[in-house]
């Protein structure tokens, strides 16, 4: 079969390195990158050469098992995953932390804890999801139905529960309350004990790229961006924007919801999975690589690994390349900042996915029509929380209906038990 992907992100590869060595993928990447929300900078600072992420950045042995599987199986080793000794500070608007959680490397980087409320807000918030994690209460639950009935002061609701929250789906402190609990917690509280967090030293975008190599018959087109999606005499007709016309027997659609329901509109008898489509809702952000540590705290030894920012309706955060990386260089959200970084590297803008009750049950939804007269759809918006292990469960889970002889599903598959997969929202 001719199989025709769109999107160049790790799912639409991952769907072709599966299918690669029996039929013959046809990838349409927009950008001229391939990568999807990957954006790795190569950049010399304090004379060594250093892969920073702009966008998609930590990944998880513990969360992520089907997506490390996957890296191993490219060829990346245990050397090239940098440890992050995670930890945490929130500040008010004035810069001082209010909060600095431990880590056992404190006293390699001078760092002082700030516990108190704050910290007992935190852990109280975890042991409740935890719970929830255990009994496997639906994911539909709006997060505020598990922060309200905690025994915390409003005050430590608002700035601390809820503000953290915002902070990692870029949304406002108030809009977080509807975002589904089980969704707000995954990657706090899934799996067992400490999963872990790593950064991948040649940069994410490096695992596209060996992706790309790796899979035989492979066509790959950046820069052509497909508009429009028909079926015509048996066939799928994919036409880009410069009107060029690609047929192919099967279509798997690696993008955002949005990107998704834009190609189907001429699609005929597509109504009903074009309505599921339009569920799924995306809030708009934008990054920024920077120098200076304006966004940090103001007493250095209350500077985390990310930090974060209450201020107004808004709670943004900025993250601490040097305890893996080296230099003292930051990313950080830059939406809502009250001013920009002084010295900046690179900025990008995203739309993220809104991991609300309606998101799930979008999700729910859309399997009804997976592989229906040969479409598909993978991604990371598609299932559990949005993150490169979803984008690789998304594309086993379109490779095994599509072509469950392809010789390379069952090296992944065996490894897509993890709760990135069996902890997901989508039954």
């Amino acid at each position: 079969m001719r199989v025709g992907i769109v999107g160049g992100g790790i799912a639409g590869l991952t769907v072709a390195w599966l299918l690669g060595e029996a039929h013959e993928p046809v990838v349409f990447e927009a950008r001229s990158r391939i990568g999807g929300n990957i954006r790795s900078i190569h950049v010399q600072l304090d004379g060594h050469e250093v892969s920073l992420e702009l966008g998609t950045q930590d990944i998880s042995p513990g969360l992520f098992p089907a997506h490390r599987r996957l890296l191993r199986e490219l060829g990346f080793t245990a050397r090239q995953f940098r440890p992050i000794p995670s930890s945490l500070s929130i500040s008010r608007a004035d810069r001082r932390a209010f909060l600095a959680t431990a880590h056992e490397t404190d006293g390699v980087w001078g760092r002082r804890p700030v516990l108190g409320p704050a910290a007992r807000a935190l852990d109280l918030f975890l042991e409740q999801a935890s719970k929830w994690e255990e009994e496997d209460v639906d994911w539909t639950v709006p997060l505020a139905e598990l922060v309200e009935p905690l025994p915390v002061p409003a005050r430590l609701k608002r700035n601390v529960l809820y503000a953290r929250t915002a902070a990692l789906f870029c949304c406002s402190i108030d809009q977080a309350r509807e975002l589904s609990a089980r969704g707000a917690a995954a990657f706090y509280v899934g799996g067992s004990g400490d999963p872990g967090w790593d950064q991948l030293a040649p940069g994410l975008e490096a695992a596209a790229w060996a992706l790309a190599a790796a899979t035989p018959r492979l066509t790959l087109r950046v820069g052509t961006e497909i508009r429009r999606v028909r079926r015509e005499h048996g066939l799928y007709e994919l036409t880009d924007s410069g009107g060029r016309t690609h047929l192919v027997d099967r279509v798997v659609l690696a993008v955002p919801a949005y990107a998704a329901l834009a190609m189907l509109e001429s699609l005929a008898g597509s109504g009903r999975v074009r309505d599921v489509l339009a569920a799924f809702p995306y809030v708009d952000t934008s990054y920024a690589l920077h120098l200076d540590p304006v966004y940090m705290p103001r007493d250095r030894r209350h500077w985390s690994t990310s930090n974060l920012i209450v201020d107004g309706e808004w709670c943004e955060s900025c993250e601490w390349y040097r305890p893996v990386h080296g230099p003292d260089v930051f990313k950080s959200l830059v939406a809502h900042r009250a001013e920009p970084p002084g010295v900046c590297l690179y900025r990008a803008g995203f739309r993220h996915l809104f991991l609300s009750p309606g998101a799930v049950r979008a999700q729910r939804r859309l399997t009804a029509f997976q592989g229906r007269g040969g479409l598909y759809f993978a991604g990371n918006h598609f299932d559990w929380v949005a993150s490169q292990e979803s984008a690789v469960t998304t594309a086993l889970g379109v490779v095994r209906d599509l072509a469950p002889e392809s010789p390379r599903l069952s090296l992944l598959a065996a490894a897509a038990g993890g709760p990135g997969s069996g902890g997901s929202p989508v039954p």
